[in-house]
């Protein structure tokens, strides 16, 4: 029987050390991974969750909000979520009662309130802004119903003045600022015409009142 040759004992040696080393990464690699998972879950997964519990402590059933008696104008916002894509969505109310939004399978909805809340999955919420202004929102309210039609596409675009390719948030900011002058964004420079109008610009809108928040 012959022997091993040098060069195959060789071979072997550093396939045994490679063998260690690739356990010993393994090993340092679990120990990572389950330390930076515990992290997460307390710095993280706590936190969302305690955040969670403080909101459904303050927040009202959505039973609530359909039966108040929303005014044209007002706006429902739904905050950052999964039915959402991430990005939040809102909704502007119009002289009928429904819901106006931008939608990228619309372009454009005018949904009842009910059929307007279906679109959203447990556990969302839902924030309701009122303008301080009772015509402001009137007149916002009107617009977006002598305009909506006029949305084509739904199209992330900076031209703060074209409806034609429009999204939720900036509709909305066109409402109120084509009829009354009322710039939700509150931006300094308010002449310029280029911008994203993302809808947690408008939530923090100092021209506008909370009525309330909800809970799905």
């Amino acid at each position: 029987m012959k022997k091993n040759s040098p060069s195959t004992r060789n071979v072997t040696f550093i396939q045994r050390m490679l063998n260690r080393i690739n356990k010993k990464r393994i090993k340092w690699s679990e120990i990572y991974l389950g330390a930076a998972g515990a992290l997460h879950r307390l710095l993280v997964e706590g936190r969302r969750k305690r955040a969670a519990a403080r909101r459904q402590q303050q927040d009202l059933p959505l039973s609530v909000l359909t039966s108040m008696k929303l005014e044209p104008g007002d706006i429902v916002y739904t905050p950052s979520s999964e039915s959402t894509y991430y990005a939040g969505h809102m909704g502007i109310i119009g002289l009928d009662g429904k819901v106006y939004h931008v939608h990228p399978y619309g372009p454009v909805f005018a949904d009842t309130l009910d059929w307007y809340l279906t679109r959203f999955y447990e556990g969302d919420r839902f924030i309701v802004f009122r303008s301080r202004l009772r015509q402001v929102g009137d007149r916002a309210a009107e617009w977006v119903e002598d305009h909506y039609r006029q949305v084509k596409h739904y199209r992330l675009q900076t031209d703060l003045l074209s409806i034609e390719r429009n999204y939720c948030s900036k509709f909305i900011y066109q409402a109120y600022k084509f009829t009354s002058g009322v710039d939700l964004w509150g931006r300094r420079f308010s002449k310029i015409k280029q911008g994203f109008i993302y809808p947690f610009r408008i939530e923090r809108s100092a021209d506008l009142d909370v009525l309330g928040t909800f809970y799905k």
